[in-house]
């Protein structure tokens, strides 16, 4: 690309604003899995040392929010969550809203560190509205600014903390890539390798690359593809950033004020069912947020979507339904339980149950969240609902963590548990 180009995309506004979709229900393809002692804990914010990071040639509007913060928003940040709330939500539009929460965010930041900002959107999101149901994208909101208060995206990693499904990590890498002095490096680089840093962190600095790059090509889904290809193939590299592609399509209508043209409501499953099939499995394992978002979250019209896809893919069409089906019950398993079983097909209902009990476990990082799903499912379902359980244990648990969470278990699965391969 051109940097006659590359400069007039750092002027676009790079944020993640899903809006009506209420991405409790969403989250991150993946499924993460972290351990909390792999995070940082404390933070080492110094207002003074802060750095007001330019990047590029051209400016982002969170950069011009930031050098535009009054001493209306300075007030309000120094206000008490109740306060903040009721002002915010008060705004007549959801967009107004928005930014109302974000110019909170920048003056709360500047005087207090983005792990307190995060702590603040958590309590917000509490209070409900708007703030719980676009918490994930207002954490995006947060990343954009830590980045330019930290300057640099390692200087702003140590301030995550588990905040609405990590969209911190999403919105650092967004605006990086809207201020990086090379795109193409910048794609390939930034997220470095897994070897040395904690999965969860560079899992999380993947997907948001793909948002970002599909920012970065005014939501062309075909070219955003083509940037995450980039990407050393290593690791999934590639499938975690095309996610993070299909999850930007799925909600840029918040953004840009009108649907992507890459959805389409007379064929729900597009456009899953017409990119490269390299490109499918990633599409498919949000196909079902893209569905509801659609059809006013009738989950039962959702089953049938899933039904209908290509066989291929069918099992991760359900296991994403099971994912929205745990986010938006808040992981209530009489909830989850009604949901899952408006499946017409046992298979459809067996990996709903899966897809949700890998959404227990990603919510907190904690293998043994779902062990209470499981047991409180009929028993034709728990098999499956367990092995998902196995599944990332097998991947990310050790030691005294995996022996811990198998005593948790009930038999057979205890026995199960304990004779599985450990990641180490």
């Amino acid at each position: 690309m051109g940097r006659k180009n590359q400069d007039i995309k750092r002027n676009k506004w790079m944020i993640f604003l899903p809006g009506a979709l209420g991405l409790a229900g969403l989250v991150v393809a993946g499924f993460l899995l972290f351990n909390k002692s792999d995070n940082p804990q404390t933070s080492n914010y110094n207002a003074a040392s802060a750095i007001p990071a330019t990047g590029g040639n051209g400016e982002t509007e969170t950069l011009a929010l930031m050098k535009a913060d009054g001493p209306e928003f300075a007030s309000l940040a120094s206000k008490n969550v109740q306060e903040i709330h009721s002002t915010c939500e008060g705004k007549s539009v959801p967009s107004e809203k928005f930014e109302c929460y974000g110019a909170v965010f920048v003056a709360y930041m500047k005087a207090n560190g983005g792990k307190r900002t995060l702590e603040l959107l958590d309590q917000l999101q509490l209070k409900g509205g708007y703030a719980q149901s676009n918490c994930h994208p207002l954490s995006h909101r947060v990343g954009n600014i830590a980045l330019h208060v930290y300057g640099t995206v390692p200087k702003a990693v140590p301030e995550y903390i588990a905040v609405c499904h990590s969209g911190y990590y999403h919105g650092l890498l967004e605006e990086y890539l809207a201020t990086a002095e090379s795109y193409e490096k910048g794609v390939a680089e930034v997220c470095g390798t897994p070897e040395n840093q904690a999965y969860f962190n560079w899992f999380q600095c993947m997907h948001g690359l793909g948002h970002g790059v599909m920012q970065f090509r005014d939501n062309e889904v075909p070219e955003a593809l083509k940037d995450c290809d980039i990407l050393d193939p290593q690791n999934q590299s590639r499938e975690i950033c095309y996610a993070g592609v299909f999850m930007e399509n799925i909600t840029s209508d918040e953004k840009t004020g009108h649907p992507s043209k890459y959805l389409k409501k007379e064929d729900p499953i597009y456009p899953c069912n017409a990119v490269e099939d390299k490109y499918r499995g990633a599409c498919y394992f949000l196909a079902s947020s893209q569905v509801l978002k659609m059809n006013g979250w009738n989950f039962s019209d959702t089953f049938k979507a899933c039904d209908s896809a290509e066989e291929k893919y069918r099992y991760l069409c359900y296991q994403s339904l099971g994912r929205d089906v745990s986010g938006t019950s808040h992981r209530n398993n009489a909830r989850v339980k009604e949901l899952c079983e408006l499946g017409v097909t046992t298979f459809g209902k067996t990996e709903c149950y899966f897809g949700a009990a890998r959404d227990y476990i990603n919510e907190l990082g904690k293998f043994d969240t779902a062990i209470g799903l499981c047991n409180f499912i009929d028993q034709g379902y728990r098999d499956r609902c367990y092995s998902a359980i196995f599944y990332d244990m097998r991947q990310y648990a050790t030691g005294s963590t995996f022996d811990e969470v198998c005593a948790q278990m009930p038999e057979p699965y205890r026995s199960q548990c304990r004779v599985q391969p450990r990641s180490s």
